[in-house]
């Protein structure tokens, strides 16, 4: 690393033209040997742990290992010691691992500490382009700090600064809930590839991408586990009584939950093409999978589920994701019970 990223090192020639080099904190100047000098690490970091704040130390690195309260060290002890990423499968934690790839490539040596709302709400920034990668990896430091925070012994690391940042990514509120008539049709249609795609994507609530990636070994005959694509969350959905009574009628064949004629995976573009196809030829053109995903969030909510609840099932990471369903149950049901006050009104007219 560079001296000039060396926080509070500053050089500059004395007046006979000779370099001299200084840690500057709060107008002080303590001197330092040359940068090239065998001694001015150990120097530079005396320096830097007696006078710095805590929060404003970025650790440089030097050593066999990461240097304790850096963002490298919580990970590795993330990854060590955390239930959490024990129990996580193979595909779950190489989807994690993108997520703590990225972080540790951009940021590994610089103390957990020094991470502020301001700073992860940057790297969310830097990553808009791809909004839920962005909302993914400020979920991400919101989950180490935790870590670290719960099980590593650092109580004066602050306040989580992944706490209120918002998130980016939206839901394209283009794609309407199926009625209950499309439904119908789809649970009757002869085609099990479409039958099999209907009775995921509507007991799971999951997205067509993660309908597509669910194996046999995800199953086991109680619930389903899904590390969703778009965010890299891990969901843990338990099988709704309706899609384990299709299991049992139709059977799993194959490696995949849903398998195309060939017994390979769908790809995810093909089945929202066969599906919108489907859904025309039955005279309800502009519905696509993902209403059906609208369609278990509002039924959860109609069931009388919490934000929590419905957060869970369907993997949103924010409550504002989740209320939607929330408001728009209890204004049906704020409806009914307002034309029932109508009706018999005095006049009832």
């Amino acid at each position: 690393m560079g001296t000039a990223e060396l926080k509070y090192y500053s050089a500059f020639p004395d007046r006979h033209g000779k370099m001299r080099h200084y840690f500057r904190i709060k107008g002080k100047r303590y001197p330092l040997p040359a940068p090239d000098s065998p001694t001015f690490s150990e120097e530079y970091n005396a320096l830097l742990a007696e006078h710095a704040p805590r929060s404003a130390i970025i650790r440089q690195g030097r050593g066999n290992g990461p240097l304790e309260g850096t963002l490298d060290w919580v990970v590795e002890k993330y990854k060590a010691e955390s239930a959490q990423w024990a129990k996580l499968k193979p595909a779950s934690r190489e989807i994690y691992n993108r997520r703590l790839d990225y972080l540790q490539s951009k940021y590994g040596r610089a103390d957990l500490a020094t991470f502020t709302e301001k700073g992860v709400r940057r790297i969310r920034n830097n990553l808009k382009d791809r909004p839920s990668v962005a909302d993914a990896t400020v979920d991400m430091i919101g989950r180490l700090w935790l870590f670290a925070k719960e099980h590593l012994d650092m109580e004066d690391i602050g306040p989580n600064p992944a706490a209120e940042v918002a998130t980016i990514h939206k839901e394209h509120e283009s794609a309407p809930a199926w009625p209950e008539e499309l439904c119908a049709k789809f649970e009757a249609i002869e085609n099990p590839r479409l039958r099999r795609a209907y009775y995921l994507l509507r007991y799971t609530g999951q997205r067509r991408s993660d309908v597509v990636m669910m194996e046999r070994k995800h199953f086991d005959g109680t619930a389903i586990e899904v590390v969703q694509e778009k965010t890299g969350t891990y969901v843990w959905i338990p099988c709704h009584r309706i899609l384990r009574d299709h299991f049992n009628a139709d059977g799993i064949e194959g490696r995949y939950l849903l398998s195309s004629t060939r017994g390979d995976r769908f790809r995810a573009t093909s089945l929202t093409t066969m599906i919108c196809n489907q859904c025309a030829d039955f005279g309800f053109p502009g519905y696509s999978p993902h209403g059906l995903r609208h369609l278990a969030g509002a039924a959860l909510a109609e069931a009388g589920a919490t934000l929590e609840q419905i957060k869970s099932i369907l993997g949103h990471l924010t409550d504002d994701e989740a209320r939607k369903y929330i408001q728009q149950a209890r204004r049906k049901v704020m409806a009914a019970d307002g034309m029932k006050l109508w009706e018999v009104s005095k006049s009832g007219r």
